[in-house]
């Protein structure tokens, strides 16, 4: 269809809806019964629209019934026909993303989805108890972190520094203490890509899923020749496959390397010690790595395997910069390689040997497409000149560096990892599963037991230990063995064995929870200030306990000890009586000469407080003047001329101060209470009904014992209403359906 055709069709449809609309709006039913001719076109339009309708649903299924028989039925079928027009709505919409996927797929449009589910069987290995293979590595775990992490480096090749000098450690500062750097820093950002990645080619497509299967490499010989050949390429796609359930940093168990022909499985637990030598190729700047969230894998290789990379592309930051609504692997897969992966094995114990054949396929899928990707994101970063940003972005990721949780900076840095980011871990779980303050310390105790006990073994925390066995052991603190394996449903075989442990562990907080928090004097060195001030009261009762300590003092010093004087231990009995003054939480020893001339001092200020001279301020009330009529005298206001002001600084001695006594005056009593005590109370409730009286005596008049409703009685409930009419049937409304 020619995009005119298209754009006459649009304006139809559009007109369509338009009139449609402008009906609904309009009364037909009252205009067809005015006039006959618009009864008649209502009706032919209201035909024609139904055969349509029945022509649409007899192109979908041709065994399907009508819609409806006429017009007049298509009322009670109307919920059918929406649902109807939903479900052809749905399938268009998937079918335009069918024809959209297909277009984008670079030559392989038209071809089917593979799944990798269909191409897999079921895994009969999980479950499958192993032997930990970190007990026969030559070079033992070591979770003491008495050290910075050093790097594995024995030799650096492709080096721009030496590696004696990229091994030196860098001192300590505020923030960041003692470490070593990442030896390949100063090549990672000095060292230029290979100048094929910065010009637009033609994708190559990936090598058929089914004409090939993977190389597994697990011997020095087949170690070496992977390098031979890998010697060969300028791009690799390289991932890891890691486990950290039974270790306690993690193990590399499997990497994935696929060139543009090949791909192969590298057995990293029993190559562990060998494979630095692909540094070779690593860290070669002509050979572009890809790989995919590259921000662990990183890690992961200086960590266990001295590994390092340089000239590295991230797709990850790629789907970032070019917008895609997702950025995961299986997005990209599904996207761009027309291949759906699974996550089912995403989590799965890769330590087991042989693997099975559903997570050798599942491994080799994450890297066996990821080169096509990278020339198809290649390409586009290069049109829309993002290229520069993604690869700045993914050396950042190169120059990340491992190190140990005790040597981590104060403050979070994006190129150093640690596994234990924070300082206080334990309050994030307090946070997470709202735990109370009270609950603090013990919580905390137990995430040190559990990390402990997880280092010695070389274990992980939540295997010694899972998050949430440790919040219900806080919360219900369960004190003996046999309540502690009941708390949760899931123990496991680390806490029961140490279940007495936990039990007294927890006992003893519970214990010193009981005592409460001890009070303790915390001076307030708030608002310095503001003067001290104490009232005359407060200053003689501080007054009276002195002078009581310094009696006490004196007199149990003048008193004899003993016979002897002297110890042939101790020396002199009574020679150097002290006593202690606190200032801070901090005790001082004060001698008797020193305590001696405070509480004369002491007794010289208190005896100045006799000689002060109290100053009572007389108040003077206000005279209002008020106007006093012609031919009258007043003494007040005679006298109050002559009265003089008195004098500003009158000293007034606190003998000579009279109070005047108190007149007691008795309040008047209210007027009418002996009347009311002797005036008979009346109950108005038990007096006859003065409105309602005449009523009462027509109807014993009329000797009518027909009930009537008494508004004023507390029993009755009111008139009923009246019942309701029955509804007069006018006719059968139902129709019979078939």
């Amino acid at each position: 269809m020619d995009s005119e055709e298209q754009k006459k069709l649009l304006s139809k449809a559009v007109g369509t809806v338009r009139a449609s609309s402008s009906l609904v709006g309009q009364d037909v039913q009252f205009f067809s019964n005015l006039d006959a001719n618009v009864a008649s076109s209502v009706k032919e339009l209201g035909n024609e629209v139904l055969e349509m309708i029945n022509d649409i649903l007899f192109s979908i299924d041709e065994n399907s019934k009508p819609f409806a028989e006429s017009a007049e039925q298509v009322g009670e079928s109307w919920r059918d026909f929406t649902n109807l027009t939903d479900n052809l709505f749905e399938k268009s919409d998937r079918s335009m993303d069918i024809i959209a996927q297909g277009t984008r797929k670079n030559g392989q449009a038209g071809s089917e989805v593979q799944y990798l589910d269909d191409l897999v069987g079921n895994d009969s290995s999980s479950g499958k108890r192993i032997t930990k293979p970190q007990l026969h590595f030559s070079r033992p775990v070591d979770n003491s972190e008495s050290q910075p992490f050093k790097p594995l480096l024995t030799e650096k090749p492709n080096a721009l520094k030496p590696l004696k000098e990229s091994l030196q450690m860098v001192p300590a500062t505020e923030n960041i203490p003692s470490h070593y750097p990442n030896p390949y820093d100063y090549e990672i950002s000095n060292q230029e890509y290979n100048n094929d990645i910065l010009e637009t080619r033609a994708p190559i497509p990936s090598t058929p899923w089914h004409e090939s299967e993977p190389v597994w490499v697990d011997s020095t010989e087949g170690l070496q020749s992977l390098l031979k050949d890998l010697k060969k390429y300028k791009e690799l796609a390289i991932d890891l496959e890691h486990h950290d359930y039974r270790s306690y940093y993690g193990i590399v168990c499997l990497m994935q390397i696929s060139t543009r022909d090949t791909d192969y499985l590298v057995d990293t637990i029993a190559l562990r010690d060998e494979l630095h030598i692909l540094n070779q190729v690593f860290t070669d700047p002509m050979v572009t790595k890809v790989f995919h969230g590259a921000f662990m894998d990183i890690i992961w290789l200086q960590r266990d395997l001295g590994l390092y990379i340089v000239s590295l592309f991230d797709t990850f930051h790629a789907s970032k910069a070019l917008g895609f609504p997702k950025h995961s692997l299986a997005y990209l897969l599904e996207t761009l390689a027309n291949f759906k992966t699974s996550k089912k094995y995403q989590l799965a114990d890769w330590r087991i040997r042989p693997l099975s054949k559903p997570m050798s396929v599942y491994a080799r899928a994450d890297t066996h497409f990821l080169l096509n990707i990278f020339d198809q994101m290649r390409n586009q970063l290069i049109k829309d000149n993002k290229l520069a940003g993604v690869l700045g972005e993914s050396r950042k990721v190169a120059k990340r560096r491992f190190e140990y949780s005790k040597f981590r900076p104060k403050l979070a840095q994006p190129d150093v990892f640690t596994p234990i980011e924070k300082e206080s871990p334990w309050r994030t779980l307090m946070f997470q599963y709202n735990v109370t303050p009270e609950k603090e310390e013990l919580v905390k105790a137990l995430y040190e037991w559990r990390d402990t006990i997880a280092r010695r073994d070389d274990e992980s925390p939540r295997y010694i230990m899972p998050n949430q066995l440790l919040i219900s052991l806080s919360a219900y603190t369960p004190t003996d063995p046999v309540s502690l394996v009941s708390v949760n449903s899931y123990v496991t075989d680390c806490v029961r064995s140490n279940s007495k442990v936990l039990a007294n562990l927890i006992k003893s907080f519970v214990e010193s929870s009981k005592l409460g928090p001890q009070s303790s004097y915390t001076p307030n060195t708030e608002n310095t200030s503001t003067p001290f001030v104490l009232t005359l009261s407060q200053i003689k009762d501080i007054g009276m306990r002195f002078t009581k300590l310094t009696e006490n003092f004196q007199s149990s010093s003048c008193q004899k000890i003993s016979p002897l004087q002297r110890s042939s231990f101790f020396g002199d009995l009574s020679k150097g009586k002290v006593t202690v003054s606190y200032n801070d939480a901090k005790t001082t020893p004060v001698s008797q000469s020193v305590l001696e001339s405070r509480s004369k001092q002491f007794n010289e200020y208190m005896k100045a407080f006799g000689d002060i001279e109290y100053k009572i301020p007389s108040i003077v009330e206000p005279v209002m003047d008020l106007p006093i009529p012609s031919g009258t005298t007043s003494t007040e206001s005679a006298d109050s001329k002559t009265v003089e002001k008195p004098p500003k600084n009158i000293k007034e001695d606190m003998d000579e101060i009279v109070v005047l006594k108190k007149v007691k005056r008795e309040l008047p009593k209210p007027k009418g209470n002996d009347e009311d005590a002797e005036r008979e109370i009346v109950d108005y409730s038990k007096e006859d009904k003065v409105l309602v009286q005449r009523q009462f005596d027509k109807k014993k008049k009329n000797n009518n014992n027909k009930k009537r409703f008494d508004p004023f009685s507390a029993i009755s409930e009111g008139p009923k209403a009246p019942k309701k009419r029955k509804a007069v049937t006018k006719g059968k409304n139902a129709s019979f359906k078939r």
